[in-house]
């Protein structure tokens, strides 16, 4: 574990453009699996309003000490429709020279301790360190009280669990 003091910030939307080009990393990072290309410009195409425009979306910046570490957003599932909405890590980026030293397990449990709620994570089939990552961290966090499911529609697995008791 990581003797840094982790902290998650919530990005404003004047502070958009630091996110954005936090996602080009993200992208990067995940186009091996999405096959994403860059766009004529050079960069990835990420659309961030619905950030600032939609209640249900939560992003924030990990910081290690006062360093910007990666981000992390939040999705309040099925807000508009459910009064108790399940929550979701929609979006985790550790950004490499960070990655291996426990930043990324801090900022999942700082994300799981904003909320008590239900929980689910979900991670495409083929990425197999996003996949491995997670069980280790759900499976921690949870004393091994999660469920897994294979979504074979989306290709994805996705665990499951509450921390409101």
């Amino acid at each position: 574990m990581t003797d840094m003091t982790i902290k998650l910030v919530p990005v404003e939307k004047d502070q958009k453009e630091i996110l954005y080009k936090l996602y080009q990393f993200y992208e990067y990072d995940f186009s091996p699996y999405t096959g994403n290309e860059l766009g004529v410009d050079g960069q990835y195409s990420v659309n961030l309003e619905h950030y600032w425009e939609d209640p249900r979306w939560s992003p924030y910046f990990i910081c290690a000490e006062s360093n910007i570490a990666g981000f992390l957003v939040i999705l309040f599932e099925n807000l508009d429709t459910d009064p108790d909405p399940t929550h979701v890590i929609y979006d985790f980026l550790i950004l490499n020279k960070y990655r291996r030293k426990g930043i990324g397990k801090s900022a999942a449990v700082h994300a799981f301790n904003l909320y008590r709620a239900n929980w689910k994570l979900a991670q495409m089939s083929v990425n197999r360190p996003a996949l491995h990552f997670w069980r280790y961290v759900v499976n921690e966090y949870t004393s091994g009280l999660y469920t897994e499911e294979f979504r074979e529609d989306r290709n994805k697995y996705i665990q499951s669990f509450s921390n409101r008791g």
